[in-house]
């Protein structure tokens, strides 16, 4: 006893539209998905075994696909391999590294110039003369600025900065 279904009820039990399987039943003109059979419906027994023929069909061409992750792979590691020669020549940085440095730069410079008012208010407290105001104000910027243009690289930094050295040395 063979059974009947519409192509919405074939497209259901394998989670395809009714245009989706028009599409794959053209791609396979030759042997094809769908074959009318009584009133107007499809084979059931035929669609359910020409299906498993596709997708075995295309699983078995899988073994090409293969071939083509494989490059892929390759081509990913390459990329991999020319950023970690980049990074170790000194050409690429971590951006979380920069970030970190950049926010210890912040810190050292806001932290300096917080403390500038109460390090000028004791200088120029009673002084009227703008000019000489002026003066102490601008020498203790100076001093503030040179200070925070000293300041030592944090550790973690400079040590970065002491194995670039190192091979710029050993490679000269």
């Amino acid at each position: 006893m063979a059974i009947y279904m519409t192509q919405k009820q074939l497209g259901e039990l394998v989670n395809l539209t009714d245009r989706q399987l028009r599409n794959i039943d053209k791609e396979h003109a030759d042997d094809p998905l769908l074959i009318k059979g009584e009133s107007g419906k499809y084979d059931a027994a035929a669609f359910i075994r020409r299906w498993v023929e596709i997708k075995i069909e295309k699983a078995s061409n899988g073994e090409n696909d293969l071939d083509a992750v494989r490059a892929e792979h390759e081509v990913i590691k390459t990329e991999k391999t020319r950023l970690e020669v980049e990074r170790m020549r000194g050409n690429l940085v971590d951006v979380q590294d920069i970030r970190r440095l950049w926010a210890d730069i912040a810190n050292t410079v806001t932290q300096s110039l917080i403390r500038l008012p109460a390090t000028l208010a004791p200088m120029v407290q009673g002084l009227e003369n703008i000019e000489v105001i002026n003066g102490i104000i601008a020498n203790e910027i100076n001093r503030v600025l040179n200070g925070i243009a000293e300041t030592p690289l944090p550790d973690y930094a400079a040590a970065d900065d002491d194995a670039e050295k190192d091979e710029e040395e050993s490679e000269a």
